[in-house]
């Protein structure tokens, strides 16, 4: 989403990768970032608790990423490739909305889209926006290309094109509506009970709520 639940685990398995008993000669290097994507602490993850995982020595890491930052980072990519994949289902940013019943339901969809990645993917999602996030958002957002933060100031200007709010969107209309699914998010993954409904129920209230809010 635009801008800057996982279940409980026992005491002597938070934070473990799955154990993976083989590897292909060269595989290594894919190995290790599906372990790092399967784990239920990606952000707490050790080069350590990861090697044990793959069965290889910490050394074997090094051959493939320079430090465990470059690891999280090239893990952070495919996160933000994933969230955007999302987002590219529920409308084509290259085309303006047809209508204004099509405006407001690519806001309810990336709000519906970035709480169900959060909900489906909670590891990486902290990985991606917690409180360690802002290096691997640096690297993980290259500015040629597009990118998951670029689909919400999209709908939003949707939304004035199309007449549903009058006022042409700027940064910080773009930082309140990021801030309304984002800290819907951080509810639920906190377990808060009014969070905790549907998702397309929060979606289109959250979405109905930024609309107002707008004029």
């Amino acid at each position: 989403m635009p801008y800057e639940m996982p279940r409980l685990q026992s005491r002597s398995t938070r934070g473990s990768p799955p154990r993976v008993k083989r590897f292909h000669h060269g595989s290594l290097r894919q190995t290790l970032l599906d372990a790092a994507l399967a784990a239920p602490d990606i952000e707490g993850l050790s080069l350590n608790q990861l090697a044990a995982g793959a069965g290889v020595t910490p050394a074997a890491i090094y051959r493939h990423f320079a430090s465990r930052e470059d690891l999280l980072g090239e893990v952070a990519c495919i996160g933000f490739d994933r969230l955007e994949a999302r987002f590219a289902e529920v409308f084509d940013i290259d085309r303006p909305p047809a209508s204004a019943t099509d405006a407001r339901a690519r806001l309810e969809g990336l709000a519906h889209a970035y709480l169900g990645f959060a909900d489906d993917e909670p590891a990486l999602w902290q990985l991606m926006f917690g409180s360690q996030a802002a290096a691997y958002r640096a690297t993980a957002q290259p500015m040629a290309r597009r990118n998951s933060y670029d689909y919400l100031p999209a709908a939003l200007l949707g939304l004035h094109r199309c007449g549903v709010v009058a006022r042409a969107p700027d940064e910080r209309d773009a930082l309140f509506a990021w801030s309304a699914v984002h800290g819907t998010a951080m509810l639920r993954a906190g377990r808060v009970p009014a969070a905790l409904g549907p998702v397309s129920v929060l979606a289109s209230d959250v979405a109905d709520r930024v609309v107002r809010s707008l004029g």
